[in-house]
């Protein structure tokens, strides 16, 4: 959920090869946007209550079941961006160090204070918010492993004041897990082998799902949150940043056009199928083969942008509001539950609901409020906090030394 910046690195292949790739690429901020906007539809649209079975109220609300595969595309942007900062400074003689005061002044502060906000309001206001959701002490003892990104390993109570407040970050604690374990891999693998690794996290983690749907039937509800589980969602990014500066994606697909968008039609093709029937991600279909093929659709999708950059849907994702949405992504993508459930709980003294005026209304305030809030954290603390970490530069041995 991480915005790409300009980056103080030297190229690992010829400039040829990276003519989207050195500064920032709007494209991919408005690909972020999407990403964020189908999760927002699934939680404020196919969640909330949304007319009786077999209306058009009901049927509207379902058409975006598969809203949480924008966490999937936040997979695999971030396999692509961060795979190609860390491939582009693989040799640089701060390597570790430059990467993780950057990834800890993008993530870590505002993630913390989100967490330390729900410590102050279970401490000395659960009483108040007792009176709309359910305050449990249950939830609040998980917050240490919050603190340590392992949230993807445990549950919070539904539909609690928790729940609202801290369950999309699970995804974090994935990409975190993904940030401890891939700079070493760049860092100390060939090139050769690291592709290895990659291609071997494509096959082996939808072989993991589905071994553990069928032999362990606990493992239900983990299978689409566990980092071994998602992992090749994020592997796919890292290699199509490798092969694109090796340039072998752009050469194959200069010399195969076609058979590219065949392939892109039919990856398309699997999306409606999915979200009319295997839109539940712990489903077997789902967790076995499901996972993978959207990987594969939404990195098409990225490559596409990349590919045909003065293209259609280049152009698109260049839509102003699309990059804003993008660009603003990760603190909405932190409060836009919990906005939701306290509108519509303060308000309404209701779960989220789109089935009335009056209560989609409620739902479009908390929209907005999620998207001014979102834009107030950008200019006065996340963007000067991502601007401190940047100004750790990576350094390279000079030439002959």
């Amino acid at each position: 959920m991480d915005s790409l910046h300009s980056r103080d690195v030297s190229p690992v292949s010829q400039a040829q090869h990276l003519p989207f790739i050195t500064g920032r690429v709007p494209q991919l901020d408005g690909l972020r946007g999407i990403a964020i906007l189908l999760v927002i539809s699934l939680h404020y649209l196919n969640d909330s209550e949304h007319g009786a079975f077999g209306s058009f109220l009901y049927r509207f609300g379902c058409a975006f079941r598969l809203g949480w595969s924008g966490v999937d595309l936040f997979f695999v942007l971030s396999g692509f961006l961060i795979g190609g900062i860390l491939l582009d400074a693989r040799r640089a003689e701060n390597y570790f160090s430059a990467f993780y005061v950057r990834r800890f002044f993008r993530i870590l502060p505002l993630f913390y204070v989100w967490l330390s906000l729900f410590v102050f309001v279970y401490l000395f206001f659960g009483g108040f918010f007792s009176q709309y959701l359910p305050v449990l002490s249950s939830d609040f003892r998980l917050l240490p492993i919050y603190f340590l990104f392992l949230q993807n390993y445990f549950a919070l109570s539904h539909s609690s004041l928790a729940w609202y407040w801290l369950a999309p970050a699970w995804s974090l604690g994935v990409e975190e897990q993904f940030y401890l374990l891939s700079p070493p891999l760049v860092r100390f693998l060939s090139i050769s082998r690291l592709k290895t690794v990659l291609f071997a996290t494509l096959g082996l983690a939808p072989l993991l799902r589905a071994a553990l749907r069928l032999l362990w039937p606990a493992s239900r509800s983990g299978i689409s949150v566990w980092m071994p589980c998602r992992a090749d969602s994020l592997a796919i990014g890292v290699l199509a940043a490798l092969l694109w500066r090796e340039g072998i994606i752009q050469n194959w697909y200069a010399s195969h056009r076609t058979a590219f968008y065949v392939i892109l039609v039919l990856l398309s093709s699997a999306f409606p199928i999915f979200t009319k029937w295997l839109f539940a991600p712990d489903a077997f279909w789902m967790a076995s083969l499901g996972f993978s093929l959207l990987a594969f659709l939404y990195v098409a999708l990225l490559l596409w942008c990349l590919l045909e950059p003065r293209g259609l849907w280049s152009r698109f994702l260049q839509w102003s509001f699309l990059r804003e949405m993008g660009r603003l992504s990760y603190c909405i993508y932190l409060i836009h539950l919990l906005i939701l459930g306290l509108c519509h709980a303060l308000l309404r003294h209701q779960r989220p609901s789109i089935a009335t005026p009056a209560a989609a209304s409620i739902s479009l305030l908390a929209f907005l409020l999620s998207l001014l809030l979102a834009k107030l954290s950008w200019h006065f603390f996340e963007h000067p906090l991502i601007h401190r970490g940047h100004s750790r530069k990576y350094r390279f041995a000079k030439m002959g030394q």
